[in-house]
């Protein structure tokens, strides 16, 4: 598995709990158990790969708790949770989290979505991203676009880099802005965000009129897709 990822669990189920932290152990993952929203924020003094966050804690909603966990942590979220509905769904997306899994759950199909949320957050450590015609250098800040150079503008890089290490992720507009910033690292309004984005699907897009990398999810966000082969 290369470096042991560190993944803590928030569930106030203490066999659930326990079982995660077992079947996450036995994958060669770290884990670091939490049982309610105060413990998780001790928890947190330490760098983690991963978070497994229950919606319903006995001190407060994991949904609420997203907010704090987002501005010290580059951490993907995953949320357990026993609602099942649409609405649910939208609205762990529009706090931030990056996947959903609804009680019960088979240990299988979460392992398999605790690898796939890392592999997506893996990108950071990649530092060279190709697909298609696009090719962004994560060490230089430079992109090429069918092999001539691109000019970024320095938040142009910061938008381009979030989505590139979330790809295939809904990013919400409030996550966007709490993870961006403008040359004076003041945060972004929501109105230069709109505009950053619509620059950017020039530079990166064939047509920014029907984009293929930078996808609108209406209600929601933006998706960075990778275009198929």
């Amino acid at each position: 598995m290369g470096i042991e990822k560190r993944i803590l669990v928030v569930e106030d189920d203490r066999a659930l709990n326990e079982g995660i932290a077992f079947a996450l152990r036995r994958e060669g993952y770290l884990t670091k158990s939490a049982y309610s929203l105060r413990e998780a924020r001790g928890k947190l003094e330490e760098q983690m790969n991963l978070i497994l966050l229950d919606i319903n804690l006995p001190d407060g909603d994991g949904r609420e708790f997203l907010g704090s966990v987002l501005s010290g942590q580059p951490a993907p979220v995953l949320l357990l949770t026993a609602r099942d509905t649409e609405e649910d769904m939208l609205q762990g997306f529009r706090a931030g989290c990056d996947d959903y899994i609804t009680k019960p759950f088979s240990m299988p199909v979460l392992l398999m979505k605790i690898a796939a949320v890392l592999r997506r957050s893996e990108g950071v450590s990649r530092q060279i991203y190709v697909n298609g015609e696009l090719l962004y250098d994560f060490e230089n800040k430079t992109l090429t676009r069918r092999g001539e150079p691109v000019e970024l503008t320095a938040l142009e890089c910061r938008l381009m880099e979030l989505f590139l290490r979330n790809r295939g992720i809904v990013l919400t507009r409030e996550r966007i802005l709490e993870r961006i910033w403008d040359a004076d690292e003041r945060f972004v309004e929501s109105r230069t965000l709109n505009v950053t984005i619509r620059r950017l699907r020039m530079k990166v897009e064939e047509n920014p009129e029907e984009p293929i990398y930078i996808k609108t999810v209406f209600g929601l966000g933006y998706k960075w897709e990778d275009r198929q082969k």
